[in-house]
């Protein structure tokens, strides 16, 4: 019986052994890959300092979704907490910016790259990708003249799914997986294309597009804004202002989207929005910044 148990011991032994060997090679294997570096060059930006630009800065924040993330201070907080998947904290920005330059910051919010070069988890920059060099210019100003805030944070986590995922492939910094070097929708503002049916689908791909896909096309639960067509011009404003269905319903994602961020919509930015959505192709665009994989 003593052989028995010990053999029994020894075996238990192994496994556990196994089983912590494996884990370790897992956790190895995801820092290294989060642990990438991405060679993407800074480019100036302008960054203005009048108080209008900084105010619409702050209106182009809160629809792109900084004030969601990161409160509404910008002090940081927990926006993903999924048991045995991850944790992810979105950091105080007030504190953090004073170590980034307004190129490092561009190259941030476009592309999803730290000073260190490693690249952003959970960060829509896809999407950010395409915005004009005004627009992220004016969004800078606003972050730099917001007041700091403290605020004590835990730090973000990868559980054992989260990590599987990484190293699947499922779950990596958009910088892994965008091109880098595709031309940017924003671009034509840069250059004095600011017509109504350029800025709905400006709006649309960088804003809309952080929940329905860079393409419109859809993305995990939200659903390809082809659907939009069924909606008349009032049911579409009420949605985008209200989070209502054309039936009425609240819809909970949208609604919550569209009260906290989509209300500082202007009405002839909605009625662009909506003009675009009607005429929009159903297959993707020629040129994005998704997944070059």
């Amino acid at each position: 019986m003593r052989a028995l148990l010990t053999g029994v011991a020894a075996g238990l032994a192994i496994v556990v052994l196994a089983l912590l060997g494996g884990r370790w090679w897992l956790e190895r294997h995801v820092r290294e890959i989060l642990a990438r570096r991405y060679d993407v060059p800074l480019t100036p930006i302008r960054v203005p300092t009048d108080s209008l630009s900084i105010a619409e800065g702050e209106r182009q924040a809160w629809l792109h979704g900084c004030h969601g993330c990161h409160d509404a201070q910008l002090q940081g907080k927990v926006f993903v907490n999924e048991p045995r998947v991850m944790r992810v904290v979105a950091p105080n920005v007030t504190e953090r910016i004073a170590a980034y330059s307004d190129a490092e910051l561009a190259r941030l919010i476009r592309h999803g790259i730290r000073r260190d070069g490693t690249g952003v988890l959970a960060m829509p920059v896809s999407t950010f990708y395409q915005m004009s060099d005004a627009d992220v210019g004016r969004i800078i100003a606003h972050l730099r003249a917001t007041p700091m805030a403290e605020r004590v944070l835990p730090t973000s986590e990868l559980h054992l799914l989260g990590e599987l995922a990484v190293l699947d492939g499922q779950l990596l910094p958009e910088a892994a997986t965008m091109d880098h070097a595709a031309p940017r929708l924003g671009t034509r503002s840069d250059r004095g294309d600011t017509t109504r049916a350029w800025r709905g689908e400006y709006l649309a791909r960088t804003i809309c597009g952080e929940c329905h896909g860079p393409a419109l096309l859809g993305a995990l639960e939200a659903p390809p804004l082809l659907r939009a067509s069924g909606y008349s011009r009032p049911q579409f404003v009420s949605l985008m202002l209200d989070g209502r269905s054309r039936d009425g319903r609240d819809l909970p994602l949208m609604g919550r989207t569209a009260r906290a961020r989509f209300v500082r919509f202007t009405k002839d930015e909605i009625a662009d929005i909506y003009d675009y959505l009607m005429r929009m192709p159903a297959t993707p665009p020629p040129a994005t910044a998704t997944s070059s994989r």
